[in-house]
């Protein structure tokens, strides 16, 4: 029984889940997979789902990127009211001005993204691409709309594309008479578009949005899920350092998606990953990426062992000095740890002095009872996972 198989020759169909900006997590993805040349033979996607589809099949990173990296708020709705584009259109600032738009104007123009489409969107080149793509929008008429683009007259491409991107607080898409919102109100995540069309082989991009999720039409697919393991931001939040991290995010979880880099939150090449594994086990190597997180450290790259090793050593005698400055006055010794851990306030509190990982390795190197002396609350344990994994890299360097 043979189980290579050569990635570039398997055929996939690729699905953009909906989710406004938070659609930057899949620029990354498909950066990764137009980078490991894998073979996608279709896309559908839901609202920036679809938007972002259009722009796969114009094999056109930079254009991406390029969007992504200059993207406003006001290059998506056209309102009178001045709002803050520096913030989520849902945050208190902006809401109340945009409700009241809304209601005095019975729906926000769709004008200005019509405009952003037109200006990133090439029509030829999304009809003349082998791939194959489709998009869903909802019907007034109650209904969700599956449309590939053999469906679409190629001069209603756009008007199409802003139906499936309508989100609720636009006015209605008016095509041909017939009123359109976005098709996350019928399914934001089109998996069925591709398995009615015989694909086996699935990828699917979840960047957490709002909307409904239909019940797969057949258990007989495979699925690969590539969805972000911490938090993207809002649905429409253009703060662009938080967009780039996402498209970041995206290219390093498809990455990993396929095995081209390992690790439980953190990154690192396959070959450096195996070093790690000879000198710690799995479980330790989880706490060392804890305690990276904790400490802050960025995660936003692929590591090599010895890098990501002297990154953690630097933060943990950083801390070492702030915690023999303070330890003291703490008065930590064997016989009051449980009274420093009956009140679960007083140890946030040191834990946010930026001791935690030093504070907990001390209390569990005086007392090998530690864990079964006191209440381990859930707060607490990714720090004393965190701790017994330090003490192991610790050992390991002297």
């Amino acid at each position: 029984m043979k189980f290579e198989e050569n990635i570039e020759e398997k055929e996939y169909g690729l699905v953009l889940a909906g989710g406004g900006t938070k659609g930057a997590y899949q620029v990354g993805v498909y950066k990764a997979l137009k980078g490991m040349k894998i073979n996608v033979k279709a896309v559908v996607g839901t609202s920036i789902g679809a938007l972002n589809g259009a722009l796969v099949l114009q094999d056109d990173l930079e254009k991406m990127l390029n969007l992504y990296g200059s993207i406003k708020l006001n290059d998506i709705l056209s309102i009178d009211s001045k709002i803050d584009e520096t913030k989520d259109i849902f945050s208190l600032k902006n809401i109340a001005k945009i409700t009241k738009e809304y209601i005095e104007k019975r729906g926000i123009s769709n004008d200005a993204l019509r405009k952003t489409i037109e200006k990133y969107i090439d029509v030829d080149k999304i009809y003349n691409s082998d791939v194959d793509f489709g998009m869903i929008t909802f019907s007034t008429k109650n209904k969700g709309v599956e449309l590939f683009k053999k469906d679409i007259p190629k001069e209603k491409m756009v008007d199409f594309l802003l139906a499936s991107s309508c989100f609720p607080i636009f006015k209605s898409q008016n095509i041909d008479g017939e009123h359109f919102f976005d098709g996350g109100l019928y399914d934001n995540m089109p998996i069925n578009m591709l398995i009615k069309k015989g694909y086996k082989n699935i990828i699917v991009v979840d960047v957490t949005g709002m909307g409904l999720k239909r019940k797969n039409a057949s258990k007989n697919v495979y699925i690969k899920m590539i969805k972000p393991n911490e938090k993207v931001g809002g649905t429409f939040d253009f703060n662009k350092q938080q967009m780039k991290k996402n498209i970041e995010l995206g290219y390093l979880d498809t990455l990993k998606s396929f095995n081209k880099v390992q690790g439980f939150n953190f990154y690192f090449k396959p070959s450096e990953f195996n070093k790690m594994l000879e000198l710690f086990s799995l479980k330790t190597i989880f706490g060392l990426e804890c305690a990276a997180k904790i400490y802050g450290i960025d995660k936003y790259k692929i590591y090599e062992k010895d890098e990501f090793l002297e990154k953690l050593m630097i933060e943990y005698k950083k801390e070492l000095n702030n915690y023999k400055t303070i330890k003291k006055s703490l008065n930590i010794r064997k016989n009051n740890i449980k009274n420093i851990f009956s009140n679960s306030r007083s140890v946030l509190k040191l834990i946010n002095k930026g001791i935690g990982i030093t504070l907990f390795m001390d209390f569990i190197e005086q007392n090998s009872l530690f864990e079964e002396k006191i209440l381990v609350r859930a707060t607490f344990k990714e720090y004393i996972q965190s701790a017994k994994s330090m003490i192991e890299l610790v050992n390991t360097v002297k």
